[in-house]
Protein backbone atom coordinates (compact mmCIF):
# COMPACT_ATOMS: atom_id res chain seq x y z
CA UNK A 1 0.00 0.00 0.00
CA UNK A 2 1.22 3.80 -0.41
CA UNK A 3 1.30 4.28 3.44
CA UNK A 4 3.69 1.32 3.86
CA UNK A 5 6.11 2.38 0.87
CA UNK A 6 5.93 6.03 2.33
CA UNK A 7 6.99 4.18 5.67
CA UNK A 8 9.73 2.47 4.37
CA UNK A 9 11.05 5.51 2.47
CA UNK A 10 11.00 8.07 5.02
CA UNK A 11 12.67 4.60 7.39
CA UNK A 12 15.46 4.34 4.26
CA UNK A 13 16.03 7.97 3.89
CA UNK A 14 16.29 7.78 7.83
CA UNK A 15 18.32 5.31 7.88
CA UNK A 16 20.73 6.07 5.39
CA UNK A 17 20.87 9.96 6.69
CA UNK A 18 22.24 8.14 10.34
CA UNK A 19 24.48 6.10 8.48
CA UNK A 20 26.02 8.60 6.22
CA UNK A 21 27.62 10.39 9.69
CA UNK A 22 29.10 7.17 11.16
CA UNK A 23 32.41 6.07 10.84
CA UNK A 24 34.31 3.17 12.57
CA UNK A 25 37.97 2.92 13.31
CA UNK A 26 37.50 -1.03 12.77
CA UNK A 27 36.45 -0.26 9.18
CA UNK A 28 38.36 -2.56 6.62
CA UNK A 29 36.42 -1.38 3.17
CA UNK A 30 37.78 1.61 1.36
CA UNK A 31 34.39 2.79 -0.11
CA UNK A 32 36.77 4.39 -3.19
CA UNK A 33 36.58 7.83 -4.41
CA UNK A 34 33.29 7.53 -5.86
CA UNK A 35 32.08 7.79 -1.89
CA UNK A 36 33.22 10.98 -1.49
CA UNK A 37 32.63 12.50 -4.87
CA UNK A 38 30.15 15.45 -4.59
CA UNK A 39 27.76 16.00 -7.64
CA UNK A 40 26.62 19.28 -9.17
CA UNK A 41 23.17 18.03 -9.19
CA UNK A 42 20.28 19.04 -7.21
CA UNK A 43 19.66 16.39 -4.09
CA UNK A 44 15.94 14.90 -3.98
CA UNK A 45 13.41 16.74 -2.24
CA UNK A 46 13.06 16.20 1.66
CA UNK A 47 10.20 12.86 0.91
CA UNK A 48 13.34 11.38 -0.20
CA UNK A 49 14.03 9.75 -3.86
CA UNK A 50 11.63 8.88 -6.45
CA UNK A 51 8.26 9.56 -4.45
CA UNK A 52 5.55 7.01 -5.43
CA UNK A 53 3.39 8.31 -7.71
CA UNK A 54 6.12 10.78 -8.83
CA UNK A 55 7.32 10.79 -12.73
CA UNK A 56 10.92 8.82 -11.90
CA UNK A 57 13.15 7.71 -14.28
CA UNK A 58 16.63 6.34 -14.26
CA UNK A 59 17.63 9.52 -15.29
CA UNK A 60 17.00 11.37 -11.70
CA UNK A 61 19.95 12.40 -10.16
CA UNK A 62 19.08 10.82 -6.80
CA UNK A 63 18.59 7.47 -8.92
CA UNK A 64 21.31 4.94 -9.79
CA UNK A 65 24.10 7.48 -8.55
CA UNK A 66 26.35 8.13 -5.87
CA UNK A 67 26.15 11.17 -4.47
CA UNK A 68 27.50 12.41 -1.23
CA UNK A 69 28.12 8.67 -0.29
CA UNK A 70 24.65 7.74 -0.68
CA UNK A 71 23.30 5.90 -3.43
CA UNK A 72 19.19 5.16 -4.37
CA UNK A 73 19.16 2.31 -6.54
CA UNK A 74 15.22 1.88 -7.78
CA UNK A 75 13.34 -1.43 -9.46
CA UNK A 76 9.95 -0.71 -10.49
CA UNK A 77 7.89 -0.29 -13.46
CA UNK A 78 9.49 1.17 -16.20
CA UNK A 79 13.15 0.39 -15.26
CA UNK A 80 15.49 -1.82 -16.07
CA UNK A 81 15.83 -5.00 -13.53
CA UNK A 82 19.75 -5.35 -13.68
CA UNK A 83 21.80 -2.38 -12.69
CA UNK A 84 25.96 -1.94 -11.72
CA UNK A 85 27.19 0.75 -9.67
CA UNK A 86 30.47 -0.26 -10.65
CA UNK A 87 32.78 2.33 -8.32
CA UNK A 88 29.96 1.57 -5.62
CA UNK A 89 29.35 4.05 -2.68
CA UNK A 90 29.65 4.35 0.81
CA UNK A 91 25.42 3.27 1.31
CA UNK A 92 24.02 2.13 -1.27
CA UNK A 93 19.55 1.89 -1.20
CA UNK A 94 17.93 -1.08 -3.29
CA UNK A 95 14.17 -0.65 -3.95
CA UNK A 96 11.93 -2.84 -5.34
CA UNK A 97 11.77 -6.17 -6.29
CA UNK A 98 13.13 -9.28 -8.70
CA UNK A 99 16.32 -7.19 -9.71
CA UNK A 100 19.87 -7.91 -9.89
CA UNK A 101 22.48 -4.98 -8.92
CA UNK A 102 26.24 -5.57 -9.10
CA UNK A 103 27.96 -2.89 -6.78
CA UNK A 104 31.64 -2.17 -6.22
CA UNK A 105 33.32 -1.50 -2.55
CA UNK A 106 30.12 -0.63 -0.16
CA UNK A 107 29.76 -0.18 3.31
CA UNK A 108 26.11 -0.88 3.95
CA UNK A 109 23.55 -2.09 1.66
CA UNK A 110 19.78 -1.51 2.55
CA UNK A 111 17.13 -3.90 0.56
CA UNK A 112 13.83 -3.21 0.28
CA UNK A 113 11.57 -5.89 -1.50
CA UNK A 114 11.79 -9.38 -2.43
CA UNK A 115 14.02 -11.56 -4.61
CA UNK A 116 16.63 -9.45 -5.50
CA UNK A 117 20.64 -10.79 -5.63
CA UNK A 118 23.45 -8.04 -4.91
CA UNK A 119 26.76 -8.71 -6.09
CA UNK A 120 29.21 -6.94 -3.76
CA UNK A 121 32.98 -7.60 -3.22
CA UNK A 122 32.49 -6.76 0.59
CA UNK A 123 29.92 -5.21 2.75
CA UNK A 124 30.03 -4.44 6.25
CA UNK A 125 26.08 -4.71 6.95
CA UNK A 126 23.70 -5.69 5.58
CA UNK A 127 19.56 -4.19 6.25
CA UNK A 128 17.01 -6.64 4.80
CA UNK A 129 13.44 -5.28 4.90
CA UNK A 130 12.04 -8.14 2.69
CA UNK A 131 12.04 -12.14 2.20
CA UNK A 132 14.32 -14.08 -0.07
CA UNK A 133 16.89 -11.51 -1.10
CA UNK A 134 20.49 -12.72 -1.73
CA UNK A 135 23.69 -10.80 -1.05
CA UNK A 136 26.53 -12.26 -2.55
CA UNK A 137 30.13 -11.35 -1.58
CA UNK A 138 33.78 -11.93 -2.67
CA UNK A 139 35.16 -12.71 -0.10
CA UNK A 140 33.63 -14.75 3.23
CA UNK A 141 34.11 -12.39 5.83
CA UNK A 142 30.37 -12.17 7.30
CA UNK A 143 28.65 -8.59 7.32
CA UNK A 144 26.00 -7.90 10.29
CA UNK A 145 23.06 -9.09 8.93
CA UNK A 146 19.99 -7.16 10.02
CA UNK A 147 16.47 -8.40 8.71
CA UNK A 148 13.09 -8.37 9.08
CA UNK A 149 12.24 -10.96 6.68
CA UNK A 150 12.87 -14.69 5.87
CA UNK A 151 15.11 -16.41 3.53
CA UNK A 152 17.51 -13.47 3.39
CA UNK A 153 21.12 -14.86 3.13
CA UNK A 154 24.46 -13.84 2.82
CA UNK A 155 26.87 -16.10 0.61
CA UNK A 156 29.95 -15.54 -1.29
CA UNK A 157 30.24 -16.37 -4.93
Amino acid sequence: TTSTLMISLVTAVALGAGLAGCTSASSTIDPGPSATTTSTTTAPPAGGPSIAGSASTATDPADDTCVDGFAWMQFGDGEPRTKTLPDGCDTVIVNGSDAELTLGPTRVVVVMGDRNSVDVPRVDQVDAMGDDNTIRLDDDLQPLLNTDGTGNVVTTR
